[in-house]
């Protein structure tokens, strides 16, 4: 910031200096502090996923709250899902008791997880630790297999859907949940506009039990812009299939 003070034959007086002193005190720049640090509100350390969306769109937070390793950088539009079998399980993303969460970037093209840890420690969010394991090593590794070729073939994933479609989703006009049918193209049209989930998915463990075998749904969450949609999969015939979306 800078005053200009344009004075045509002007000898330099002491006048003048003290006529620029004023208007630049006039700024109240004595005041400024230019490197004052941004204030993180407490709020966004009672919630896993307010602090991951801090962690994730501010890289001196993240920088601060790494400890130990490597920073984790999600990337511009951000998008995160959730795998879980019951709707109780979703309360998990609010719950301020948590004390451990684990984020996992699951990478198709090499069939292998990180596992990002991240604690509370005094009522702060730290990314702790991260460890990387094959996908055949985790438990749910048959769905995770079965959701890297619905993401990444999109001939398998029209092979792997229920048609029509189900869709359920609230209406301002109607004042509540309606149901209706879409077509592959209709959906397809849908699924092209949702973040790409093919190349890597992020997947939040709050601590959810997954032991079933014929059912499980995966909550898609935008990081910023508050983007939601889940997607409900059914075992039946010895195959994964896309059964309703909401």
């Amino acid at each position: 910031m800078s005053v200009v003070s344009c004075r045509f034959g002007s000898n330099g007086s002491d006048e003048d200096v003290a006529t620029d002193s004023i208007a630049v005190d006039s700024l109240g720049l004595e005041e400024l502090d230019l490197f004052e640090e941004e204030v993180i509100p407490k709020a966004a350390d009672e919630v896993f996923d307010d602090f991951l969306f801090t962690y994730v769109s501010n890289a001196s937070f993240r920088k601060q709250r790494t400890k130990g390793t490597e920073s984790l950088d999600m990337g511009d539009d951000a998008a995160a899902v959730m795998i879980y079998e019951r709707d109780n399980d979703l309360a998990l993303q609010k719950d301020t008791t948590l004390q451990q969460v684990v984020l996992e970037r699951i990478d198709w093209d090499t069939n292998t997880i990180r596992h990002y840890q991240f604690n509370k420690n005094q009522g702060q969010w730290f990314l702790s630790s991260e460890e990387d394991a094959d996908i055949s090593d985790v438990p749910n590794a048959s769905f995770l297999v079965f959701l890297r070729d619905f993401l990444t073939d999109s001939l398998y994933r029209h092979e792997s859907i229920d048609l029509p479609l189900l869709m359920k989703y609230y209406s301002e006009e109607d004042e509540g949940i309606v149901e209706t049918e879409l077509s592959f193209e209709e959906w397809n049209e849908i699924y092209q506009d949702l973040p790409r989930l093919d190349d890597y998915m992020y997947n939040v463990d709050y601590g959810q039990s997954l032991i079933s075998s014929n059912r499980k749904s995966l909550l898609l969450k935008g990081m910023s812009n508050g983007l939601s949609m889940k997607f409900h999969f059914g075992f039946s015939d010895g195959q994964w299939r896309l059964i309703e979306v909401e």
